[in-house]
């Protein structure tokens, strides 16, 4: 059974792993920690869309999308001033949007400058799974404007965002990323 996330203090983290955190990382990385002592989301980041993806990658981030140590997919999603065309970022996400639906896990998202898209995509999908802007750094009426579309958020504690006021507390998770 996949974690409530909730129980983590630290759901989007890069380094370092251990039993309240969740360690971000690429389907090339390795998980070498036993169930129960760290946990992971597994994705592919959107700087790394440059070029096309080997199908060995997309194989195995299949695989450990199912692994129980793996709690959410990501970090995916799309940056308008790094990585390949927004074509490719979209395709790429759509993967891992199935992914989340498929495991029944969270995803987790970066996104920069791509929120329009964001929105159309998950009212297209009407995903089942939380979908969570990892990092989120804009104005309070467009975190307002997620809200109402039902997406989550994981920021850092000293967060400008949190003093908002617009992210109730249950779509509101802590990351240190």
């Amino acid at each position: 059974m996949t974690p409530d996330l909730s129980n983590f203090s630290d759901i989007h983290t890069h380094g370092h792993t251990g039993r309240d955190i969740i360690t971000s990382i690429e389907p090339d990385e390795d998980i070498a920690d036993e169930y129960g002592t760290a946990w992971y989301s597994v994705g592919i980041h959107p700087w790394s869309t440059t070029s096309p993806i080997d199908s060995s990658i997309i194989s195995r981030l299949k695989n450990l999308a199912h692994d129980r140590r793996v709690v959410a997919i990501g970090e995916a999603g799309f940056d308008k001033k790094r990585g390949g065309a927004t074509e490719y970022q979209t395709e790429i996400f759509l993967l891992h949007a199935a992914l989340a639906e498929e495991t029944r896990k969270p995803l987790i998202i970066h996104c920069v400058g791509r929120y329009g898209l964001l929105t159309d995509l998950h009212r297209e999908l009407r995903p089942t799974q939380p979908w969570i802007i990892h990092g989120f750094t804009g104005k309070p009426e467009l975190a307002r404007q997620l809200v109402a579309e039902g997406f989550f958020f994981s920021l850092r504690p000293d967060s400008p965002v949190r003093q908002y006021g617009v992210i109730p507390e249950n779509r509101l998770f802590t990351e240190s990323d």
